[in-house]
């Protein structure tokens, strides 16, 4: 135990002294790492940032139900599972959609439990679109919204699209349906919870059953530099005067039109406003690919990024890092970013400067957490309404190491949407 105690700050030192090393060789010697940039400044990380849109809009949830009717929600710690799961179900033949008929609450909780199953959920609605882009199909009837997949396994000739909030059903017509490369996923070493579908006030979620025990992550962090934001968001390629103005909190920088870019160093947060836009009108298909175009040109890493959230009343859309399967939430107030698309011509994107990089070791140890029921049973012990719950999740929380300054440590714990607002449990039972 002591030789151990010694050990894993000694590797987390070592660890990082590398980065370090490594960033010292990049700043010092940059025309080692820059020979093959040929373009301007403003898209200087840009390929090796982004992700395609169907990777961010891959689905945030994957629960299987067996032959019995027993629930577990998955996770590959390895491998992306949804990544895996886009694949095998990419080489299906997708025929007609249709909306099913005489669906009452009843029969829509039978899909969610539906045996013999996988169950592919969203955090916020897409749309056909969207997934015709994620899986690479051609359905029709691109605008209908849904937020949820449920993936037969016993040969069924269809899948179902759910939207919770109107509890509709859509049925697809598949031509091939080849479940063996699903199967085979499902045999791999997953990391399983058991859990179980319910409603809770207006929608469905995975309860986890009983205590679960989560293991708790460091990682070496990166904040990247306030040139690198103005140069991608105020110069946009264009030889413009970028102007400065240091306030209390916050450092404000302009293009002196229509652009302005706000730095917060100590919250590790930034604003960027942009009075320009053109097209005021957007509907939702077009709000869905504009703020993923609007993440993609900040330069934010996007190699773990979700979206994770929509509000159609301010049109915005939330973009969250994902660590083994689980979602950040406090890596600053809005997740990773969140970009919003205002009706008057204006946008306004809020991020994060701070990303990971990789893991490096830690000595603390992983966490038993409660039940779903048992938190919202201590919510409502501490006198918090149940009926202002709209979502629980586990996922994870991003503190400062004590170790390092360039080091996050990432604890799990339950995070309650309650009142309009991701909130820690711990800080609302406290």
């Amino acid at each position: 135990m002591k030789i151990t105690k010694i050990l894993l700050p000694l590797g987390l030192t070592v660890a990082v002294a590398v980065s370090i090393t490594f960033s010292a060789l990049i700043w010092t010697n940059p025309a080692q790492y820059e020979h093959n940039r040929q373009r301007s400044s403003n898209a200087q990380t840009t390929e090796i940032n982004a992700r395609p849109q169907r990777d961010v809009f891959l689905p945030t949830q994957v629960v299987s139900t067996d032959a019995s009717g027993n629930q577990e929600l998955l996770n590959n710690r390895k491998i992306n599972l949804t990544t895996e799961l886009r694949e095998a179900l990419s080489k299906w033949k997708l025929g007609r959609l249709t909306r099913v008929s005489g669906v009452t609450h009843a029969k829509y909780m039978g899909y969610l439990h539906q045996k013999s199953s996988l169950l592919l959920s969203y955090a916020s609605p897409i749309n056909v679109k969207t997934f015709n882009t994620v899986f690479g199909s051609k359905l029709p009837r691109t605008s209908t919204q849904f937020s949820r997949i449920v993936v037969p396994l016993a040969n069924d000739h269809h899948l179902y699209l759910l939207d919770d909030r109107k509890q509709t059903v859509y049925r697809v017509r598949v031509s091939q349906p080849d479940v063996k490369d699903l199967r085979k996923i499902l045999t791999e070493n997953l990391f399983r919870i058991n859990v179980k579908m319910q409603w809770l006030n207006n929608t469905a979620m995975a309860y986890v059953t009983n205590q679960v025990t989560v293991p708790s992550y460091s990682y070496l962090v990166n904040q990247q530099s306030t040139d690198y934001f103005t140069t991608r968001l105020l110069n946009n390629g264009e030889s413009t005067n970028v102007t400065a103005k240091k306030n209390k909190d916050n450092t404000i920088y302009s293009d002196g039109t229509s652009r302005q870019l706000t730095i917060y160093n100590k919250l590790g947060m930034a604003l960027f406003e942009d009075y320009s836009a053109l097209q005021t009108s957007l509907n939702f298909s077009q709000q869905l690919t504009t703020s993923y175009k609007a993440v993609k040109s900040v330069g934010i890493p996007m190699e773990n990024l979700r979206y994770y959230g929509y509000s159609a009343s301010n049109r915005t859309m939330i973009y969250r890092s994902f660590v083994e399967g689980f979602p950040i939430f406090n890596q600053s107030n809005y997740g990773a970013a969140r970009i919003q698309l205002l009706s008057q011509g204006v946008r306004r994107y809020n991020f994060s400067l701070y990303s990971l990089q990789v893991p490096v070791p830690n000595d603390k140890r992983s966490v038993t957490l409660p039940g779903t029921q048992a938190v919202i049973d201590q919510l409502s012990a501490s006198g918090y309404s149940k009926k202002k719950i709209s979502s629980i999740q586990l996922g994870y929380q991003w503190a400062a190491s004590s170790s390092s300054d360039k080091v996050v440590d990432l604890t799990p714990t339950w995070y309650v949407y309650y009142n309009g607002s991701w909130k820690n449990y711990k800080q609302l039972l406290k």
